[in-house]
C-alpha cells in the first residue's frame, strides 16, 4: 500500500477535465533520486535543490581529497549522502509545489498511483453538485466559435457553417 498526497493549485480547485492541474505526490523513499539524484532533481525542476546538491557534493568531494581519503570513506559518504537525498526527495519537492503555489488538499492510500488516481477522481466527482457535473460533461468548446458566422476571410468556414 502506498500513501499519495494530493496538490492542487491554490488558485482555484483543479478542473477534472484537466487532471495534470493536480499533482499526486508519493510519501516515502525515491527510488529514482537514489541512483539518479541530478537528473531527477532537474526533471522536476527544483532549481534551489540542485545547485544545493551539486555544492555539497562538491564540498564533500573536496573534503576527502584534502583530508586524503581513500576510496573506501568516499563511497561510504557518497552512498549515505545519496540516501539521505533519496529519502527526502519527496519532501523536498512537497516544499517546492507550496512555494509555487498548490496546496495539499487530501491523502490517498491505495496499490499504485492509477488505482490512486481513479479512487481521487471519482470522489471528488461524486462530491461535485449536479450543476457541475453537467458542465463538466458538456463538450469542451474554444471559447468565441459561435459568435464566428462569417465563412469569408480567411479561406475557412466557421464551425456553425458546417453544421
Amino acid at each position: 500500500m502506498q500513501i499519495y498526497s494530493i496538490f492542487e493549485p491554490v488558485r482555484g480547485p483543479a478542473r477534472l477535465d484537466d487532471p495534470r492541474s493536480v499533482v499526486f505526490l508519493k510519501q516515502g523513499f525515491c527510488w529514482p533520486a537514489l541512483f539518479v539524484p541530478l537528473v531527477w532533481m532537474l526533471y522536476h525542476r527544483l532549481w534551489l535543490v540542485t545547485g544545493g546538491y551539486v555544492a555539497l557534493s562538491a564540498a564533500a568531494a573536496l573534503l576527502g581529497q584534502y583530508a586524503g581519503a581513500n576510496d573506501a570513506p568516499a563511497g561510504i559518504i557518497g552512498l549515505g549522502f545519496g540516501l539521505l537525498v533519496a529519502w527526502e526527495a519527496n519532501g523536498l519537492r512537497r516544499r517546492s509545489l507550496e512555494r509555487a503555489g498548490f496546496r495539499e488538499v487530501a491523502i490517498v492510500a491505495d496499490k499504485n498511483l492509477p488505482l490512486a488516481e481513479a479512487r481521487y477522481f471519482a470522489e471528488r466527482a461524486a462530491s461535485l453538485p449536479a450543476a457541475q457535473d453537467q458542465a463538466a460533461a458538456a463538450p469542451a468548446r474554444a471559447p468565441g466559435l459561435d459568435q464566428r458566422r462569417s465563412g469569408t476571410g480567411w479561406g475557412f468556414a466557421a464551425p456553425d457553417a458546417l453544421r
